[in-house]
């Protein structure tokens, strides 16, 4: 199944600020509408393609949730979209769907010597880390039990943009 790339995206980078605003409750029902029928129709494995990527069906409809939740939040900074990106299942969702395939493909960018690695950890007090490592010849991100010094301190919001 392939959906649209991000061309749907163009007519929200003309209009002015109010008019935006307005747009986004009227057409958050789409995506969550389609969300919804591919997380109710589809098998969990049906694979899904959207603007280049590859995902299974629930990934995508969770990746669409978090679009709304961090789309929300830059637009009305309610309370409601700060909780929904504190969700452990946001967290998750943002390190092995996004934050892997991410760091897999900026991997090639800094050069390191054989035995070198960068080890990056976010930090939000009262959750685990989050640990990024990469070396010549590999990369992860995985949530890891605080220890040593933080990269980066911020609270788990914040933390999602950060990926």
């Amino acid at each position: 199944m392939e959906t649209r790339g991000f061309d749907g995206e163009a007519p929200y980078r003309r209009p002015s600020d109010t008019r935006l605003r307005s747009a986004f409750p009227r057409n958050r029902a789409h995506p969550t509408d389609t969300a919804a029928a591919a997380t109710r129709d589809l098998s969990p494995d049906t694979a899904t393609t959207s603007a280049g990527r590859t995902a299974t069906a629930p990934c995508f409809a969770e990746h669409l949730r978090e679009e709304l939740i961090l789309h929300r939040r830059d637009l009305t900074g309610d309370r409601t979209a700060v909780r929904a990106r504190n969700e452990p299942q946001t967290t998750e969702h943002r390190v092995v769907s996004v934050g892997r395939p991410l760091l897999a493909r900026g991997r090639s960018g800094p050069t390191l010597a054989p035995d070198e690695r960068f080890v990056a950890r976010l930090r939000t007090p009262g959750t685990d880390d989050i640990a990024l490592i990469a070396g010549t010849a590999t990369a992860g991100i995985r949530p890891a039990a605080p220890g040593g010094p933080a990269t980066v301190e911020s609270d788990a919001a914040t933390r999602l943009l950060l990926r």
